[in-house]
């Protein structure tokens, strides 16, 4: 997902760099893991990758989360209202339907999976208690937890999970086209529920991991739209005033409930308040508990507040500069290679998110086992960027338009930085500002640029980073850089469950990113960033990388 559209975000771990565990505290009988590898995210519309308009998406496991302080779930203390203050409104309450992270981040809490993601970014059962593959994986058997309650009272059954299915995979939903390699759906007893693959397809098991396949009774998942959620999860729906507020509370009947995990939280307010300064103040003031969405040049000022936990998780997003392939200068490998070799990627990760980002050369998650170890970001170079220049039949460097989405400054920060490194080789990136409907109409839509710079959500599953827009049938190709060796081995890893080898053929995919300097050039990882009341407890974030999970979360007051 494209995050300048719609996205999503999340990971966990302490501050010296231990994953917190969320889901481990919990019992899985009978666990099968997999790798948790595949998946979608790509959607256009409007997220932001700033944290200042924040908008949409999917998700994104993370790997890395750095607090002020941090907490323990065992002990939580029962009761009280969360006040949060939102960054982005709720879009919508249909999970199959809505793109949006603003809702994906309170209908987590509502709707559950079959199947969940882990910190490591494994999958495990969850409405599942125990589940099966056969030897040639085209056949996933779940068993599914019996007195599993809807909050309606209805005990949740094979045939609901079917319906759900059956919905997305009859429909238009956001999962849909994932069903192009489902056989069958069967329900051959009230707690068995069986997917028939027409062959291996490893990104649909992490598919039924989002919420996109979420679980629903049946007969709302007859409804071409859900306008009231009711799940099984361990918040219950209370209200929504639209662009206003959202409000949820304590599912008294949680299945997984536990004096350990929780829920403990009475009541969750969300109040939305998309501007980020009078966010952040009225949080500084003490109307919030808890807000997300914390623009990066206002860190210091909530590190350095009294009373209030920082937290700043990996991934939110990867945000890159896109070279169109198809039109000159970047037809050209060298081209491509010597603006590649102008830019000081930390100086604009610096200039562009004040030390709260990361640099890669790669689309993987960072701590994700698709991550190739051995490829970093080019260093700057202006003597090799005058050799690619050369190479290339452009001794005197080049002139190319820079399209960049205005809403996001931080992209114009950074474009600011790039063109001015190239234009020391005679590199002369023209910046455009443009509106991001613009952005999707001339440079997604139209492949109208030169150059530009967007962003993704959304990245925890190895085949959106590697599929979804670097691979000419991707749903969000639009760089038009076509390599058939490259093709070939991430088509090879969508059929492979073994995660190390499947990570090979990633790290190989990697590596001919890198040397044909494709025509996404990765510029920085962005990390959620949230500010909390030091009496606000508990792990903040979700494994995904920018959903959030408040059942383990508790207010010590």
């Amino acid at each position: 997902m494209q995050e300048n559209g719609k996205g999503s975000d999340s990971s966990d771990s302490t501050g010296d760099g231990t994953r917190r565990s969320r889901f481990d505290r919990r019992t899985f009988l009978g666990a099968a893991a997999t790798t948790g590898a595949a998946a979608l995210a790509g959607c256009t519309g409007g997220g932001s990758d700033d944290s200042t308009t924040e908008d949409s998406g999917s998700s994104g496991g993370s790997d890395d989360t750095e607090s002020t302080e941090t907490t323990a779930a065992s002990g939580g203390k029962q009761g009280g209202t969360l006040q949060w203050g939102g960054a982005v409104p709720v879009q919508g309450l249909d999970p199959h339907i809505d793109t949006s992270a603003a809702s994906k981040r309170v209908l987590e809490n509502i709707y559950e999976e079959v199947v969940a993601l882990q910190d490591d970014y494994s999958i495990e059962p969850h409405l599942a208690e125990s589940m099966e593959q056969s030897d040639d994986n085209t056949l996933l058997t779940f068993n599914l937890r019996q007195g599993v309650t809807f909050h309606n009272g209805k005990e949740m059954t094979s045939e609901d999970v079917l319906a759900s299915y059956e919905r997305v995979q009859n429909g238009d939903y956001l999962a849909t086209g994932f069903f192009d390699y489902v056989e069958e759906l069967r329900a051959p007893d009230d707690y068995t529920f069986e997917v028939q693959l027409t062959e291996p397809f490893a990104p649909f098991l992490a598919k039924m991991a989002t919420a996109e396949l979420s679980v629903m009774p049946a007969e709302n998942a007859e409804k071409d739209m859900v306008e009231e959620p009711i799940g099984t999860g361990p918040y219950v729906f209370e209200s929504r005033e639209i662009e206003t507020s959202f409000t949820m509370s304590r599912n008294e009947d949680y299945w997984g409930a536990s004096d350990e995990d929780g829920p403990f939280i009475d009541t969750i307010v969300k109040s939305e308040m998309p501007d980020p300064s009078v966010r952040l103040q009225s949080f500084l003031a003490g109307e919030y508990d808890f807000i997300n969405g914390i623009a990066p040049k206002d860190v210091s000022r909530v590190e350095q507040a009294p009373d209030v936990r920082f937290e700043k998780q990996f991934p939110k997003s990867l945000v890159y500069l896109g070279l169109n392939c198809d039109v000159a200068p970047f037809d050209n490998k060298d081209a491509r290679l010597a603006l590649d070799y102008t830019i000081d990627k930390e100086k604009v990760a610096e200039a562009a998110l004040y030390g709260t980002g990361q640099t890669t050369a790669s689309p993987a998650t960072p701590g994700s086992p698709w991550v190739n170890p051995d490829i970093e970001p080019r260093p700057r170079d202006l003597d090799k960027a005058q050799e690619h220049l050369d190479a290339a039949g452009m001794s005197d460097g080049f002139t190319a338009t820079f399209k960049i989405p205005q809403s996001y400054p931080t992209q114009v920060q950074a474009a600011e930085v790039i063109a001015a490194d190239a234009a020391e080789v005679g590199i002369n990136l023209e910046i455009q500002q443009i509106t991001w409907s613009t952005w999707l109409s001339d440079v997604y839509s139209n492949r109208d640029f030169q150059a530009t710079t967007s962003s993704y959500l959304a990245l925890w599953y190895p085949d959106v980073s590697f599929y979804k827009f670097l691979h000419p049938n991707g749903a969000f190709f639009f760089t038009n850089w076509v390599n058939e060796d490259y093709n070939a081995l991430v088509e090879e890893a969508r059929t492979i469950y073994d995660e190390q080898e499947r990570a090979d053929l990633y790290h190989q995919a990697t590596e001919i990113l890198h040397e044909e300097r494709a025509g996404h050039l990765f510029l920085w990882w962005q990390p959620s960033l949230y500010g909390a009341a030091s009496q606000y407890k508990g792990d903040i974030g979700a494994p995904d990388g920018s959903t959030l999970q408040f059942g383990d979360n508790w207010l010590d007051r």
